[in-house]
């Protein structure tokens, strides 16, 4: 059984969040007033919250539940890193709308009931 439509767009836009977020990174070095050291974390935090989604996302395509819980928690503490370091507006504005998105879908009563229902 294919998972349902809010499941299916959820994990597309945890996906397109993971990419976004490693475009931000990128752009970040072609930013000369940054130094080396904050570059160097951003890249690693960046990657690591990037490649998290990615692999996130597919688990909860393989239908397990529990990948949708820590996705959640995920973005949340990705929302108080955005917060607590200020970022801007633009990038980091897309990234809280997709999470915010994503996260709703994710727990919409189709996406529970295939994540947790009989198989």
């Amino acid at each position: 059984m294919a998972p349902p439509k809010p499941l299916r767009t959820a994990v597309v836009l945890w996906w397109v969040l993971a990419l976004l977020l490693l475009l931000e990174t990128g752009l970040a070095w072609t930013d000369p007033a940054l130094e080396t050291r904050l570059l160097v974390v951003n890249t690693v935090v960046g990657s690591v919250l990037a490649a998290a989604y990615l692999v996130l996302g597919s688990l909860v395509f393989r239908r397990t539940a529990w990948a949708r819980l820590v996705l959640t928690v995920l973005a949340a503490a990705h929302l108080v890193l955005m917060i607590a370091s200020g970022a801007g507006v633009g990038i980091p504005l897309l990234l809280l709308a997709l999470g915010v998105a994503g996260t709703v879908l994710m727990w919409a009563r189709q996406s529970s009931e295939w994540l947790t229902g009989e198989r």
